[in-house]
């Protein structure tokens, strides 16, 4: 019975181990974009819309978070 329960534990701790490799890794993936990016991610959507500013215009956003808005 005690060789049934060790079996359990030793799949339990494998599954556990590539949840936390697998998180591990997601983190990586996640700091390697933002490192390559030169702007950071575009800030949420305000409540009101912007100013009418002649001749102003934003840069593309490369960051994690909303897409940049299409041209």
């Amino acid at each position: 019975m005690a060789l049934v329960r060790k079996g359990y534990l030793v799949v339990f701790l494998i599954v556990l181990a590539l949840a936390a490799a697998g998180g591990a890794y997601y983190r990586y993936r996640v700091m390697k974009a933002v490192a390559e990016c030169d702007s950071p991610a575009p800030p949420t959507k305000p409540a009101t819309p912007p100013p009418n500013l002649p001749a102003f215009q934003t840069g593309e956003a490369c960051g994690p978070g909303q897409a940049a808005a299409g041209k």
